[in-house]
């Protein structure tokens, strides 16, 4: 679960201060040393019918509102991570950025785990649209509905040497 130690300061500094190559390198390096707060989460992929992907997140109540469900930016988070996830899986890219999160909010997610299922919509050149639906696992209840838009780059090195190859 989350143990953020309020000693840890980022070693290269603000994101922001740090050219592109240099943010892409500390992210990496973040991530490798499995220190994302991301990784921190009780995150794990299970299969789910017709889903381009679906992961699940275990809580309890360090996670929750005060009517003891799990906390609403959790669950747009939840959304976040999986759509992302899922339209890096479907093809390479170079970025993706959040371009548009809608979220409706349907009731509380009590029981959990919060289980949230990515079904890839369009993914074109530039743009990619992902419908997440966010369940309680442990009632099989809908909670909550969500659209993510992602702005994406694509390898451009990567794609046209594939392009070259067919040729």
């Amino acid at each position: 679960m989350i143990d953020l130690d309020p000693e840890d300061q980022p070693l290269a500094g603000p994101p922001a201060t740090l050219s592109r190559a240099d943010a892409f390198a500390e992210h990496r390096r973040v991530l490798d040393e499995g220190a994302h707060f991301f990784q921190q989460l009780a995150l794990r992929d299970v299969e789910h019918p017709g889903a381009d992907l679906a992961i699940e997140l275990d809580f309890d109540s360090r996670l929750t509102n005060p009517r003891g469900a799990l906390q609403g930016g959790l669950v747009a988070s939840l959304a976040d991570i999986v759509a992302g996830r899922a339209i890096v899986a479907s093809s390479p890219l170079d970025s993706a950025a959040t371009a548009d999160l809608t979220i409706h909010y349907l009731q509380g997610i009590t029981q959990g785990p919060a289980r949230a299922v990515a079904r890839v919509v369009r993914r074109g050149r530039s743009l990619a649209v992902v419908n997440v639906d966010i369940l309680d696992a442990g009632s099989g209840e809908l909670c909550a509905v969500a659209t993510v838009a992602f702005a994406i780059q694509t390898n451009r090195r990567t794609a046209g040497t594939e392009e070259r190859q067919e040729q």
